[in-house]
This record gives structure tokens, C-alpha cells and sequence, in this order.
């Protein structure tokens, strides 16, 4: 083998400029594929993290009012729940994942030691809250379970309200001001569902000090894995209305807020643009395979006559055949590594690329992708070259010496 790697090697040094062309076609193919294969995987998280934040595979229930006479809905009974009855919900739906209340509180601005935002709502929530809306903490941490039942003055901020009022100070630990009352900042949520500037503070502490929070705004829930989406509605609603004593069928009496159809969309496009990116990329390797394979065809052509003298000196037709292999494998994993390099380094020079104010794709390429780039390198590099390298070992020496 490391005969044959030896004169792979001298027999493409002879031609320096065939071999660089060569090179330089393979290197951009793998750049090009590198790129690509490397946005649309950024693409992907990038996606997945912003499902993430809009709630993805929860069923957001807010009471509303029973249809009354004549199916108006604006003559029924208000449908009120209660704090203290969630827990009871809670254990009404065993099969669902985890139940959260909250209660939103508007009408103030929110300010720190330096900046202020003259409107910013605050949403009262249960420790649970966070776990069961997945909303990612990039900053600091969640309240406590100790914190929210002693109805402690902390606070989490959505990563709009904290770049309003603290721009490039620290956020956590420091304070925020509502209503004149001062919240110590334990961390930071990535939060785009909901309005853009919110503070997520322990429901016992609003309940206790800021407003009568006795009754909730609504309720998240989150069905267990594979769960189906409908059935999950029944139970909620059927839960739901054994606490609010309301018709289960009322569908007037709780109004439902899924996000599974439009997750489903989302994630077909982004698989529709997978699908895209790898063909893109599958099409600029053939090309440089097929420009390998262009040149071992001129190649064999060219050395005909060193073939039919290499067969008279005793060299078998599989040895031809391997010979040509190597060559064309050679020139592969050499163009292949400079064109990854190269495409490593444009996806770091490039990276991150904004497609929101809060929201970056970040060009970075897995293990698994740049080995599964390298195995269609190396197929396509030896498919381009079997035709080749059959004509050169199907060449008898004498036809091979009589070539002109």
C-alpha cells in the first residue's frame, strides 16, 4: 500500500498544473458543501431554539365567559379559577407532563439604577412555571421553590426588558423598580411568546402585595411525550370544568391556544430546506468528482503507453486498477481537507448572522458532519475514477506499446 500511496503521489507531482486545477475544483466543491451543510444545520438549532421559546408543544387555556341565550357568549357567566384549585387540575391530568397558573398584572413602567420603559407587565407565576413553559435561562437562574413560597421580592426578566433597562450593565442581582416597589434580579429567560418587555415575579409575592391575584389569568399545560393534541384539550377542558363548574362541550367557556400547527409548518419548511442544502451540497461534490474523473480519463490517455509497459514488466490489471484508485483518492482527501479548511474558516469569519434582533445563526459544523463529508468526498472521488481505472486495466500490453 505504501508502494502504491508513493507513486500516486509522484505520478500527480509530475503534472503540477493538471494537479492543482484538480485540487483547487475539489476544494472549492467541499467549501461550497462545507458552507452550506454548516448553515443549514445553524438553521436547525436556530429554529429549534426559537420553538422553544414560543412554547413549543404546550396548550395555553384562558377562562372566558359560558355561552349564554341565544349562544352569546357575552350573556354567559364569567368562568373564574382559582389559585389554590391548580394543584387539584394538576393531579386531574396525570398523564400530561406539568400544569402552571399565572396572572398578569399591567398598567406600570419597569426601571433600574440607570434606564426605565414606561410600560412593561408583570406575569405572576409558580415556581413550576419555567420547567413546563422550557423557556432557556441565559442568564443567572429561576426563582426557588423557597422563594416563591415565602413570596420573596425576586424577579426574572425576558431578555428584552433586561437589554431596555440595563443595556450593557450587569442585570442579575442588581434591582428593578415597579410601581415603586423594588425586585431583586435573580436571571435572565429568553422569552419571545410573549410580550417583548415582561417580569416573571413569584405569584405569592403579587398575591400578597401587589393586587388580588386570587383568580388566574390562565393556565399552561404541557402533554406528555407523543401525547395527542386533541385528546389533551378534552382532558384539560374536562378538568377545567369540574374546577370552573361549566359545560365541558362550552368550548365559549375556555379558549385554547395550541402552537402544534404551526410547529408542524416550521419544521416542514426547515426540513423541506434541509433537503435543499444537502442536495446543493451532493451536487457541488459530483462536480468535483466528476472533475477527477475528468482528469484520470486524460490521464489514462496520457499514459497508455507507461501502462502497456508496466503490464510487460510483470504489473497485473488489478494493480493498474488500484494504482488509478489511489490516485484519484489521493487528490480527493487532499482537495477535500483544503476545501474543508477553507469552509471552516469562511463559516468562522461570517458567523454569527443576525436574522432577527434577537435571534443568530451560528455557521458551525458537527463531528459527525464534517466525517460524513469526508466519506461522500472519498465515495465520490473512487466512483468518478472506476471508469478510468477499468479502461486502464482492461488495456492489453501490446494495444498499450502500440499507442500513439
Amino acid at each position: 500500500m505504501n508502494e502504491l500511496l508513493r507513486t500516486a503521489i509522484d505520478e500527480l507531482r509530475v503534472r503540477p498544473l493538471r494537479t492543482g486545477l484538480t485540487l483547487a475544483g475539489f476544494a472549492v466543491s467541499m467549501a461550497i458543501a462545507t458552507v452550506l451543510l454548516a448553515a443549514g444545520g445553524g438553521l436547525e438549532r436556530t429554529v429549534a431554539d426559537v420553538l422553544r421559546s414560543l412554547g413549543e408543544g404546550q396548550i395555553v387555556a384562558t377562562p372566558g365567559r359560558t355561552t349564554g341565550v341565544g349562544g352569546v357568549q357575552r350573556s354567559g357567566r364569567e368562568v373564574r379559577i382559582r389559585f389554590k384549585d391548580v394543584e387539584a387540575i394538576r393531579t386531574a391530568l396525570p398523564s400530561f407532563e406539568g400544569v402552571a397558573a399565572y396572572f398578569d398584572l399591567r398598567g406600570a413602567g419597569a426601571s433600574s439604577a440607570r434606564y426605565s420603559i414606561p410600560w412593561s407587565p408583570v406575569r405572576a407565576v409558580s415556581a413550576e412555571y419555567a420547567d413546563v413553559r422550557r423557556l432557556p435561562i441565559v442568564e443567572g437562574r429561576w426563582f426557588t421553590q423557597a422563594e416563591a413560597e415565602r413570596g420573596e421580592w425576586v424577579t426574572v426578566l425576558n431578555q428584552g426588558l433586561r437589554r431596555m433597562i440595563f443595556r450593557d450593565d450587569e442585570a442579575v442581582d442588581d434591582w428593578v423598580e415597579w410601581r415603586g416597589r423594588r425586585m431583586k434580579v435573580v436571571g435572565v429567560v429568553k422569552d419571545e411568546a410573549l410580550f417583548p418587555y415582561i417580569l416573571f415575579v413569584p405569584y405569592r409575592t403579587v398575591s400578597q402585595n401587589m393586587a388580588d391575584a386570587r383568580w388566574i389569568s390562565g393556565i399552561v399545560a404541557r402533554p406528555g411525550a407523543d401525547f395527542d393534541w386533541e385528546r389533551g384539550e378534552r382532558e384539560l377542558r374536562r378538568a377545567l370544568a369540574g374546577i370552573g363548574d361549566f359545560d365541558p362541550t362550552d368550548e365559549n367557556a375556555v379558549e385554547f391556544e395550541t402552537n402544534e400547527e404551526f410547529t408542524q409548518k416550521v419544521r416542514r419548511a426547515t426540513l423541506a430546506f434541509r433537503i435543499l442544502v444537502l442536495t446543493i451540497a451532493s451536487v457541488s461534490l459530483l462536480l468535483g468528482g466528476l472533475g477527477v474523473a475528468h482528469m484520470m480519463v486524460i490521464g489514462v490517455g496520457e499514459r497508455t503507453r507507461e501502462i502497456g509497459l508496466r503490464q510487460a514488466l510483470g504489473a497485473t490489471s488489478r494493480h493498474i486498477f488500484t494504482q488509478i484508485l489511489v490516485e484519484a483518492l489521493v487528490i480527493a482527501l487532499l482537495g477535500g481537507a483544503i476545501g474543508l479548511g477553507a469552509g471552516l474558516l469562511a463559516c468562522r469569519l461570517a458567523s454569527p448572522i443576525a436574522i432577527s434582533a434577537e435571534q443568530t445563526i451560528d455557521l458551525a459544523m458537527d463531528p459527525a458532519g464534517i466525517i460524513s463529508a469526508f466519506l461522500a468526498l472519498a465515495l465520490a472521488a473512487v466512483t468518478a475514477a472506476v471508469i478510468p481505472a477499468r479502461r486502464a486495466a482492461r488495456l492489453t500490453p501490446a494495444e498499450a506499446l502500440r499507442w500513439e
